[in-house]
């Protein structure tokens, strides 16, 4: 069977089935974190990474009010 054969039977599957079969693949990679990145999302984890450096954070208080803003 071709590449080209399986993608099309695995479009034929129903969603749910498409994300079971994504997960068995996913948990077959040995070393996902090994897998090299492409250049734009390194860089957009490099700012997301610079801006979380710098953002203080906020007291369990004020995320308490900011998520339960009646409760007391």
């Amino acid at each position: 069977m071709t590449k080209a054969e399986i993608k099309r039977e695995v479009l034929e599957l129903s969603e749910q089935e498409r994300l079971e079969l994504a997960e068995v693949i996913w948990a077959s990679i040995e070393d996902p974190n090994a897998l090299p990145l492409p250049e734009w999302q390194r860089n957009l984890l490099d700012e997301r990474l610079a801006e979380s450096e710098t953002e203080e954070g906020l007291d369990w208080e004020d995320v308490r009010a900011e998520i339960w803003p009646h409760a007391k």
